[in-house]
């Protein structure tokens, strides 16, 4: 069994800065790590713990450990081995960056997700630092938790921030006429709003609706079918947005097939100008769109 002894350095300034890269529609940068090649790293809020490569691990000949299998969210069989990464650094080239040190992340086959990542940040990273990611400007910033939250931005909002587990979360999300006690926050998610088989029913996500079509999603664990329809009109605190795409998986497997889940992926996060987590305060800033009315 591998112990996790990760820990975060920080720069003198209590934060680092870096940009957004491929793929488009996930929260992903461009960090330095053993090898030397440069390693995409997607900051996942709605993975626990942190994870990479099973490849990776292989070509780096890394320290493992025992094997297991997890839950992802659409499949109750996703293996992994335990493993460690000696350092991951994280910043502008040009800047001191945040340096992650004996990062504990199971390895498993991320070649299976058809976009291309290397290391997937997830809670055990997260829950020490604020998180900003501005979804305007196009940069993730990472900062020490004794700096806290930036003061709220003009027509923006500051939220209580609760947690699923170890996933953060919204109370009360509104869909139409239909209340959601509690969705997670998952920067790690390509959808807007993914639901479970109760409120999918509530929802109209059903196959046989008029409107609603089959796609195929795929994450951690491999592909499912998912149906999909859009709602007109959603609630988040004081911000109400239009036209947001609702999915729901068919299988009912996986963490998504749990009776009252609700998941708000970064498509619909992204509709904000940015979105600040501080998991120590329990705090989440929401600054809307420039044209936000």
């Amino acid at each position: 069994m591998v112990e996790d002894r990760t820990t975060l350095e920080f720069p003198s300034s209590g934060m680092a800065t870096a940009r957004l890269c491929p793929p488009e529609g996930l929260v992903c940068v461009l960090a330095a790590g053993p090898g030397g090649h440069a390693l995409r790293v997607l900051i996942d809020t709605g993975t626990d713990p942190a994870a990479m490569d099973s490849g990776l691990a292989r070509r780096l000949a890394l320290r493992t450990g025992g094997k297991g299998t997890g839950q992802g969210a659409a499949s109750d069989a996703v293996t992994f081995t335990e493993a460690v990464l000696p350092w991951l650094r994280i910043g502008e080239p040009s800047e001191a960056g945040l340096t992650i040190r004996e990062l504990f992340a199971p390895a498993l086959d991320l070649k299976a997700l058809p976009f291309q990542v290397d290391v997937v940040l997830g809670y055990t990273v997260l829950r020490q630092l604020a998180l900003r990611i501005d979804y305007r400007r196009g940069t993730v910033t990472f900062a020490h938790p004794d700096l806290g939250l930036p003061a709220v931005a003009p027509r923006g909002a500051r939220l209580a921030l609760d947690f699923f587990e170890h996933f953060p979360a919204l109370r009360d999300i509104e869909v139409g006429e239909i209340r959601i006690p509690l969705a997670t926050i998952d920067t790690g998610s390509n959808a807007a709003l993914s639901v479970g088989p109760d409120l999918a029913d509530q929802l109209g996500l059903r196959r046989d609706a008029a409107d609603v079509t089959l796609a195929r999603g795929t994450g951690f664990g491999g592909a499912v079918d998912v149906v999909r329809r859009t709602c007109e009109r959603l609630r988040i605190g004081p911000f109400v947005l239009r036209d947001v795409e609702l999915d729901a998986h068919v299988t009912g497997e996986g963490d998504l097939g749990r009776v009252g889940r609700a998941n708000l992926g970064n498509r619909l996060l992204s509709r904000f100008a940015a979105v600040t987590l501080d998991y120590e305060r329990r705090s989440i800033a929401l600054e809307p769109p420039v044209a936000q009315g």
